[in-house]
């Protein structure tokens, strides 16, 4: 296997969550354990997510959640996510800081958000890193929704 620098890391695995985040609400990812394991598995055990709304939810809270909205937004509906400016701003060690665009089309209608996550390394995740912390903020464009 290839050997990737942990900045590689840092972004496959912020385009492979959101690709997943799209098969889940879309419900074309199976809704079972093996399937949702691989969302389970990247968050550190005390995760926590900063909404752009300023909302924080702790990782049980925020999975839960997630977990009941699979097939939400059925993939006629036209729902799609996608991930832009992605920059890796600091690497202290095992813990890496990096920022990054969130752009979703939800009914016609396109809003980004401004991520910064805190990852650390982690051998047994699938890109060798898991999501500590994540900070939202709406970019000038989005409106004021917390909905997936």
């Amino acid at each position: 296997m290839a050997e990737h620098s942990i900045t590689d890391d840092c972004r496959r695995e912020i385009e492979a969550l959101h690709r997943f985040f799209v098969a889940w609400f879309h419900g074309t990812a199976p809704d079972d354990d093996a399937t949702w394991q691989r969302f389970d598995a990247v968050m550190a055990p005390d995760f926590g997510l900063v909404s752009p709304s300023g909302s924080h939810q702790e990782r049980d809270e925020l999975l839960s959640g997630l977990r009941a909205l699979h097939g939400c937004r059925p993939p006629e509906q036209g729902f799609a996510i996608w991930i832009e400016n992605y920059a890796c701003r600091r690497v202290a060690g095992d813990v890496i800081l990096a920022t990054y665009e969130e752009w979703q089309r939800i009914d016609g209608i396109e809003r980004g958000r401004l991520s910064s996550a805190v990852f650390e390394r982690h051998a047994a995740a699938p890109h060798g890193v898991r999501w500590m912390h994540v900070h939202e903020t709406w970019l000038p464009k989005g409106e004021a929704s917390d909905s997936p």
